[in-house]
């Protein structure tokens, strides 16, 4: 399916399996997050504020994977030991 999305005021058709509103509102988040950049750094080249609204997104992608990683660690090791205390 092909999405038509506005992201810095650039019209892109994006061909995703996910949806229409999936595409829509991952568009709103980006440029959400361009605004954002933009009014804290004051940088007027798209080609910056889009390059460190990707590095900001892919540094907030980055801590929720460890985040993850960490959790299910713990789930995995408190599995272990429920499982070796049921077994006592």
């Amino acid at each position: 399916m092909n999405v038509n999305v506005e992201i810095m005021g650039l019209s892109l058709t994006v061909a995703s399996d996910r949806g229409d509103e999936w595409v829509k509102a991952l568009a709103r988040q980006v440029n959400d997050r361009i605004r954002e950049i933009q009014t804290r750094t004051r940088t007027v080249n798209s080609v910056s504020v889009a390059i460190l609204a990707a590095l900001n997104l892919a540094d907030e992608l980055e801590s929720l994977r460890r985040e993850h990683r960490e959790l299910t660690d713990q789930i995995e090791a408190l599995n272990g030991r429920l499982s070796a205390a049921m077994e006592d």
